[in-house]
């Protein structure tokens, strides 16, 4: 419950997934920053909390978000 990341449906990215066939180079493609406890809720509710850091220690990273800047930037044109 502790470790953030920018996860989507694969059902999200298809509705966009044609938009972004003409541009080239690297692009980050996620769903907003949310809580791994809060975007598994959304399809099963008997999820319980688990702490990463207590599970593999203090130096897994916490924070796995990506910068979507481009990604969003696309996807607002059209």
């Amino acid at each position: 419950n502790d470790v953030e990341m920018n996860f989507m449906y694969h059902e999200d990215l298809a509705k966009n997934l044609l938009r972004l066939i003409d541009y080239r180079g690297i692009m980050n493609i996620g769903g907003p920053r949310q809580v791994v406890l809060d975007f598994a809720k959304k399809t099963n509710e008997k999820i319980l909390p688990l702490s990463a850091k207590k599970v593999f220690g203090n130096n897994f990273p916490l924070k796995q978000t990506m910068n979507l800047s481009r990604y969003k930037k696309i996807i607002k044109k059209y």
